[in-house]
């Protein structure tokens, strides 16, 4: 592939990236709203312990939830790039 198609290939893939990566679906948006609502909820129950408990949860999920979306997103989008800028090239 020559130097320019490579550019070229690498800015679309980029930029469809940070499209998606900006614009959520609405059923995730659905879901993640269901979730605060629910936790919410769940919150106004607890005792001021339960609360720094689920508070703890809270964060542990944003964590490997972040964590995930970070590995799936790298390798998959690393191997996608990796495949389209070097159809055809041999190892």
């Amino acid at each position: 592939m020559d130097e320019n198609m490579k550019k070229v290939t690498e800015e679309f893939i980029t930029q469809r990236v940070s499209y998606y990566g900006q614009n959520e679906t609405e059923a995730l948006n659905e879901a993640l709203t269901e979730l605060r609502a629910r936790v919410d909820c769940l919150r106004g129950t607890l005792t001021e312990e339960q609360a720094r408990l689920l508070n703890d949860c809270e964060n542990a999920y944003h964590s490997a939830d972040g964590e995930t979306a970070r590995f799936y997103y790298k390798s998959g989008f690393y191997d996608a790039i990796r495949f389209l800028l070097h159809f055809g090239e041999e190892n």
